[in-house]
């Protein structure tokens, strides 16, 4: 698969200028859409190498020292559409961006459509995935057409473009049925496991429905790092709750516990001994609310407390006891509490799934597949 496109006309001044303008219609397109960076950062792999013999190009991130023009938006975008009519697909797709960007223009969506289908017939992996975007969605520019829509999303993620499987996912979804269903979970979760943010975002969104926080969690924390607000959000707000569930429940379980419930404070115990639920690891405390709760009537209490003190300490096996072995029985607990539940009924606010399916579309870099074979355009 190659994505091989037109070199853009000119002298190389010419070129560079180009280059700085597409970078202020990219910059005016984010604004549009209110794209957010993530406080939450990991390094970003490299993108592979392009094996020998690939016309396949990726796309360039502007340099630091660039200089951005005081031209305002309707002149970097004449400009561009000038580089685009003479063949740069890379402009192609940056006017595309501009008109989905601005869907209060007349046409909009007609001619980012039709811009995408330009570019995607020039080979540029990102046209394809937009054009097949917009082909597979209802009133997006055109009538629909969800056959030649996945020929182009297949196309794309043949060259090694992710988002094209997880945009695929999504049509794949608006149809009925139980197997169409799981062709889309598996889609999304095939995105996700390859590092699309959006895919990421809508899979941690459908584990936290679940009732997986914690794996939920993590993946939003990973969709964040690539500057993806949406998920940044959620992450946010899977925190406050936890923290706010937290809260309520060990103020719900000292109370219960401070009026003599044995199991209460059993579970308050195993919170200190593992050091969860909002308080920090304390084996005193925790031994401590063990005796109370074995004197409450807890069989599970005196049974913990015999295996604690089955082994002393070393430095002082009159008094203590061995640290190493309270740790060890820490991963032994497996307390029981309705935290996850009463955290998920404290609150109405829902996670969100991904809002804009080509988010920054025009930023995307793909490996492509090795091939022992030169790549041909589609």
């Amino acid at each position: 698969m190659s994505t091989a496109h037109l070199p853009p006309q000119g002298a190389p001044a010419d070129r560079a200028r180009r280059t700085a303008l597409r970078w202020a219609l990219a910059a005016s397109c984010a604004a549009a859409t209110g794209a957010a960076r993530a406080v939450i950062q990991l390094p970003s792999a490299q993108p592979a190498s392009a094996p020998q013999g690939s016309a396949v190009r990726t796309p360039q991130t502007p340099g630091s020292s660039l200089r951005l023009p005081s031209a305002n938006t309707e002149q970097v975008l004449n400009s561009l559409i000038e580089a685009a009519n003479d063949g740069d697909a890379d402009a192609m797709v940056q006017v595309g961006m501009y008109y989905h960007s601005n869907p209060g223009l007349p046409q909009a969506a007609a001619t980012a459509r039709r811009w995408w289908g330009r570019a995607a017939q020039a080979g540029d992996v990102r046209g394809m995935a937009g054009y097949g975007y917009l082909l597979g969605v209802d009133n997006a520019g055109g009538m629909r057409d969800l056959a030649a829509a996945r020929e182009w999303l297949q196309k794309a993620r043949a060259a090694g473009l992710v988002r094209a499987t997880y945009i695929e996912s999504l049509l794949e979804g608006q149809i009925t049925g139980p197997r169409k269903l799981r062709d889309a979970r598996r889609l999304l979760e095939q995105a996700a496991q390859d590092g699309d943010a959006l895919a990421m975002n809508d899979l941690a969104v459908a584990w936290e429905l679940d009732g997986s926080l914690e794996r939920a969690r993590e993946m939003y924390v990973l969709s964040a790092a690539q500057g993806y607000g949406v998920a940044r959000a959620n992450y946010l707000r899977l925190e406050r709750q936890n923290r706010s569930s937290e809260s309520a429940t060990l103020a719900r379980l000292r109370t219960l516990s401070d009026d003599g419930n044995a199991d209460a404070t059993l579970q308050l115990a195993q919170l200190y001994h593992q050091g969860k639920g909002g308080v920090q690891r304390d084996f005193a405390q925790a031994i401590g609310l063990y005796r109370r709760a074995a004197d409450s009537g807890s069989r599970s209490a005196r049974e913990f407390l015999a295996l604690i003190f089955s082994r002393s300490s070393r430095d002082n096996s009159a008094r203590g006891v061995d640290a190493a072995w309270m740790e060890e029985l820490a991963t032994r607990i497996n307390a029981r509490t309705d935290a996850g539940k009463e955290g998920r009924d404290m609150l109405s606010d829902r996670p969100r799934r991904s809002e804009d399916a080509l988010w920054n579309l025009t930023s995307l870099r793909w490996t492509p597949p090795v091939t022992d074979q030169p790549a041909t355009p589609p």
